[in-house]
């Protein structure tokens, strides 16, 4: 294992540019501070620095190194953070991000089994897109964050892991009086003509317009919002279609339905967003939010099919 009080001088030296300057940072003298870089160098087994007459540089090791080691600092300070709060007697925070419709009933769900579990815990909840989400968990702003992505997009970042969840089959939301309001399932390509209602509008999270485009057809996008409220309201306003999850159940307007979409069905895959490695408040947070969408997708299909036998 590399060590880490020779990590921070080789950040030292990055940030200073040179070895006098890192050393007379962290009052050393500079042969030391040379030395230190020359261990760190034997120990990775490649260079790290690049001298000349204009400073010092990082190969792409050294970046590779100084990378890494902005995501260690910032987690040993949470650690340390962590271990005083402890100490003194305060209880556990934990800070949740998620995507909005998360918040209809998975984010509710996992803060209750939460609280079961660690009454005391003081709990953040943030909104973010997949993007934003990865970004604060790999600064440690978040423990834990649910994302959603179509199934075919494979993203590698530095500093986190993303755990798949479920697959869920999206929904057309149309407005109650809509002429394909009652159908058992509704073609997509059905809909072409229709205004849209749609929102995340990162590529990897982009379900509505790519599912449009597999259907054959470019949506006429009315309006763009991720807020599940918003987009029920306009829906039932008869400004557009949009297309929902199975979560949305959970509060459904009376003047909104949700109807299955024939195949192909468009897939939305919600993912778990985590620190790597992994902390022990996240590892909670993946393992009450894999019960609760277990038991959930489980209810919602009874539900459906209680329904249709009815």
């Amino acid at each position: 294992m590399l060590d880490l009080k020779l990590i921070a001088t080789l950040q030292e030296v990055a940030t200073r540019g040179s070895f006098s300057a890192a050393a007379r940072e962290l009052h050393f003298t500079q042969p030391a501070i040379s030395r230190q870089i020359a261990l760190l160098e034997r120990e990775v087994g490649t260079p790290l620095v690049v001298r000349s007459r204009r400073g010092v540089t990082l190969t792409p090791a050294g970046k590779l190194v100084v990378e890494h080691a902005e995501t260690m600092r910032s987690q040993l300070v949470q650690l340390d953070e962590a271990l005083a709060k402890l100490a003194a007697g305060v209880p556990l925070e934990v800070a949740i991000g998620a995507f909005p419709t998360a918040f209809v009933g998975l984010v509710p769900e996992i803060v209750r089994r939460l609280r079961l579990r660690t009454p005391e815990v003081e709990i953040e909840l943030r909104r973010c897109g997949h993007h934003e989400a990865v970004a604060l968990v790999r600064r440690a702003d978040l423990d834990f964050a649910l994302v959603f992505a179509r199934p075919e997009s494979r993203q590698a970042s530095k500093g986190v892991c993303i755990v798949d969840l479920a697959d869920e089959p999206m929904l057309a939301l149309l407005p109650r009086e809509h002429p394909l309001a009652e159908a058992d399932q509704v073609p997509l390509f059905e809909l072409r003509d229709e205004a849209w209602i749609v929102g995340a509008p990162d590529p990897t999270s982009s379900i509505i317009v790519a599912a449009c485009h597999r259907a054959g057809f470019e949506p006429q996008v009315a309006f763009e919002t991720d807020d599940a409220l918003a987009t029920q309201s306009l829906v039932a306003a008869g400004l557009g279609v949009s297309l929902s999850s199975p979560w949305l159940t959970h509060a459904l307007r009376s003047d909104v339905v949700l109807r299955p979409l024939t195949e192909p069905q468009p897939i939305r895959r919600v993912q778990a967003v985590l620190p790597d490695p992994l902390r022990p408040s996240s590892a909670l947070l993946l393992e009450l939010a894999r019960e609760a969408i277990g038991e959930d997708l489980s209810g919602l299909a009874d539900s459906r099919r209680s329904r249709s036998e009815g």
